[in-house]
């Protein structure tokens, strides 16, 4: 996965270099272009194409994550204050898309490994908040359940802990 000031997301897999370098045949992921004529990446000679380039964000992006169960699902963060879910299998644009998720920049965004429902986001606002995937709609709606303040600095990254005995964790 590739984020930037581009606004797009693009989705890459590692199959796609390992099985083109290996196979060095003709299949869906090379491309007849020259390197630097899109999206595509140059592998020994041979092009490996993007599986997706995702639209959606007006701003840079700042973060994505996928949903654990899930290799087709994930959502993303950028400068705009969007939280964007995605999912592949419906095409390149935003599943749902929570317009102000903060009231600033974010930066981060995390996915719980224990509920696919939950999703959190750290802004430029010193908070992190905690969204249920039902509870957001596709018209941009979609209010944090809960909202975590009080650090004295900008929160740069959270993540969920893989042990099921900790919530989460984040660093400033």
């Amino acid at each position: 996965m590739v984020v930037g000031k581009d606004k797009f997301v693009v989705l890459w897999s590692i199959q796609d270099h390992i099985s083109t370098a290996a196979t060095r045949s003709g299949g869906s992921i090379i491309k007849n272009t020259k390197p630097g004529e899109g999206s595509e990446k140059a592998v020994d000679g041979l092009i490996v194409a993007p599986r997706g380039i995702y639209y959606g964000h007006e701003d840079t992006v700042e973060g994505v994550t996928f949903c654990p169960s899930s290799s087709q699902e994930f959502c993303s963060v950028g400068d705009e204050s969007c939280l964007i879910l995605w999912d592949a299998r419906t095409g390149s644009s935003p599943a749902v898309k929570v317009e102000k998720a903060h009231d600033v920049d974010l930066y981060c965004v995390d996915w719980s490994p224990h509920d696919d429902n939950i999703i959190l986001t750290v802004s430029d606002n010193n908070s992190l908040r905690m969204f249920d995937r039902p509870n957001l709609t596709s018209s941009g709606v979609g209010a944090p359940i809960h909202k975590f303040e009080g650090h004295k600095a900008i929160v740069l990254c959270v993540q969920w802990s893989r042990d099921r005995s900790y919530g989460f964790g984040s660093s400033a």
